[in-house]
């Protein structure tokens, strides 16, 4: 009769593979490799279903991000004002917020700026004010922000 030995935690009837535990840090890191990777790849060897799919999948991952922003920001606000324990300190810590969203602001500006001169974009795509299609349209208005967040598969009303 043989006995197994089993590691603390393993089920009776699992096998005892298992994905090393890797840490959060390196699989960022692992995603943005790949994904440049993936990128050079699609670009230079002018794969284009490959080209389609990371399309497809950055637009989703920005829709994303872009729709978890405004709950992320509003529950963080109202968070912290519930947990104000002392509200003699509202004012030093709302200077406080000022000071720290126009540094951090200041901040993003200069880098942004910084890259910006650096990269030089829009450098040889020969576009010159002769070349540029004319606007002859009017900017959209106020209104026209609200009505474009409807599904464009929404059913229209008869007219």
């Amino acid at each position: 009769m043989s006995v197994v030995v089993r590691p603390q935690g393993v089920p009776q009837g699992s096998s005892s593979f298992r994905l090393p535990k890797v840490p959060f840090w390196a699989q960022i890191l692992l995603g943005l490799v790949l994904g440049v990777v993936l990128g050079w790849i699609a670009r230079s060897a002018d794969v284009g279903w490959l080209v389609t799919t990371l399309d497809k999948i950055g637009s989703i991952f920005v829709q994303l991000l872009k729709l978890a922003v405004a709950p992320l920001v509003f529950f963080a606000i109202l968070i912290s004002i519930t947990n104000l324990r002392n509200v003699n300190n509202a004012a030093r810590l709302a200077t406080r917020t000022l000071l720290w969203f126009m540094a951090t602001s200041l901040i993003a500006v200069a880098i942004g700026l910084a890259i910006g001169l650096v990269t030089n974009p829009g450098a040889g795509t020969d576009l010159t004010p002769r070349t540029a299609p004319s606007r002859t349209t009017r900017a959209p208005g106020w209104t026209s922000s609200p009505a474009s967040c409807r599904p464009m598969s929404s059913p229209r009303s008869p007219s």
